[in-house]
């Protein structure tokens, strides 16, 4: 079953956005941000802001010390998922914690059409291609998600960003308690921010979650909730 634009077992239906929430993404006019921020021709071609070398979930998990953020199995039909690490020539850059062991403090999750090679999908951009990428990091001091979204000026006085107004490209909204950023691009990708608590037992450390993928701003924030 198709439900607003994502993929439902029978009989399960995604919790709807509120109707204010999806006024205010509705009313998104798409800017050229993310196109100038992700540019092919940068050192950090399309989508992959740094080169990644792909790990298992096993991996990751002893890595992260938590369960990696990723897209249900559900909301991914007809993709498949490649998880990911900082690295180069095929050999992950990884930090050493206190007692020696191989932790990273940020990954990714790319979820791509199944005849998409990862060679070719690393060098392709989410800004032109089927793909949905999640990049999660340990959460610093900056405010998020402000700080996920791309501009080139609105800023203040004091160097502080200043949310767009209506018919802006980008806007923070609030679902289920939680402060979600997004931003549209011209190019047909959105990207969208928000943070989790890394595990149950310690809330006070989180992942802040930028999702870029080619759908519309409700959409977008609709498979970010969909996926918790």
């Amino acid at each position: 079953m198709r439900t607003g634009g994502l993929e439902m077992p029978d009989g399960e239906r995604p919790e709807q956005l509120p109707s204010e929430v999806v006024e205010a993404l509705q009313g998104l006019r798409r800017g050229e941000e993310l196109t100038s921020a992700l540019r092919p021709f940068t050192s950090a071609p399309g989508h992959l802001h740094r080169s990644w070398v792909p790990v298992t979930a096993d991996r990751l998990r002893l890595l992260t010390g938590s369960a990696p953020v990723r897209l249900p199995g559900r909301l991914t039909t007809g993709q498949r998922e490649v998880l990911a690490v900082p690295g180069r020539d095929g050999e992950p850059t990884l930090d050493v914690d206190q007692d020696g062991r191989e932790v990273t403090a940020l990954f990714a999750a790319f979820y791509l059409p199944r005849q998409l090679d990862w060679r070719q999908a690393s060098r392709s951009s989410v800004l032109r291609s089927d793909v949905t990428a999640l990049y999660v990091q340990e959460a610093d001091d900056r405010p998020w998600p402000l700080s996920m979204v791309h501009r080139r000026q609105h800023l203040d006085v004091d160097g502080s960003l200043v949310l767009a107004q209506a018919g802006g490209d980008c806007t923070v909204v609030e679902v289920g308690g939680t402060a979600v950023g997004v931003q549209a691009d011209r190019s047909g990708a959105v990207s969208v921010g928000w943070s989790v608590p890394r595990s149950a037992e310690g809330a006070d450390r989180r992942w802040n979650v930028t999702m870029l993928t080619r759908r519309s701003a409700v959409d977008a924030v609709q498979l970010a909730r969909d996926a918790g």
